[in-house]
């Protein structure tokens, strides 16, 4: 899969959005904002986010806006970007990523299909400045299904952590954790599951989602209460 060859056909100031979440602690250091981007090609079985593939799904936005939604939060430690694809929309990506890093001081790590050795053979400016400083992590690689070990903040264990920066070096350990923490959303008709869960907890997510309704900042499910975090270790 060349992203020369398909990228989505947005304007360059536009961004195809899935979802966004002010604030998590389930996708990497800190309390960080995560960003979807929508439309991916790859179809892996077992994906978290198969509402993230379709490209005739999500919003179009303006990059601008996005940032400033990203600029409007001071309590977060950085911004977590994944999709579908993100590097389907490079323009987007590089003209995002390139805004966090001049108007904040936030870290950025982003998820992809693409094994970083594909992203460098694309010989494309963008995702170069991206995969060269503009993340401070890049987790590379497919998910595949039969190799969710269960290990902290990658879905599978053919997907590699490449820290790019040393911003969270002191913070290895971090990966290196069979524990996995997994946050439930649902309001105004959206049911979202952030992390990166083991697959018996997504298993049980897809079965329980349409059954659960939002209600003062807690989930209910057949009248029992459930807060949003959930956390998964041996």
């Amino acid at each position: 899969m060349n992203a020369q060859n398909h990228t989505l056909n947005t304007p360059d100031s536009m961004l195809l959005l899935h979802d966004m979440v002010n604030h998590t602690n389930a996708l990497g250091p800190g309390t960080r904002c995560a960003v979807w981007f929508q439309g991916c090609e790859r179809g892996c079985p077992g994906c978290m986010t198969p509402d993230s593939q379709p490209f005739d799904r999500g919003a179009l936005v303006p990059v601008r806006s996005a940032m400033d939604a990203i600029a409007s939060l001071r309590d977060i430690e950085g911004v977590t970007i994944s999709g579908g694809e993100p590097f389907l929309q490079v323009s987007a990506l590089h003209s995002l990523t390139k805004m966090i890093r001049e108007q904040t001081d936030l870290g950025i790590i982003i998820y992809t299909g693409y094994l970083l050795e594909e992203l460098r053979a694309m010989k494309d400016r963008r995702v170069c400045d991206i995969i060269t400083g503009g993340a401070d992590i890049v987790i590379d690689g497919p998910y595949i299904e039969n190799l969710n070990d269960g290990m902290s903040l990658r879905g599978s264990s053919n997907q590699r952590v490449h820290f790019i920066t040393e911003r969270y070096l002191s913070q290895k350990d971090t990966y290196e954790r069979n524990i996995r923490q997994t946050e439930a959303y649902v309001s105004e008709g959206r049911a979202l599951l952030v992390g990166i869960p083991e697959k018996k907890a997504l298993d049980a997510w897809k079965k329980v989602r349409e059954d659960l309704i939002e209600q003062d900042g807690l989930l209910y499910m057949e009248g029992t209460a459930t807060r949003c975090t959930i956390l998964t270790q041996p």
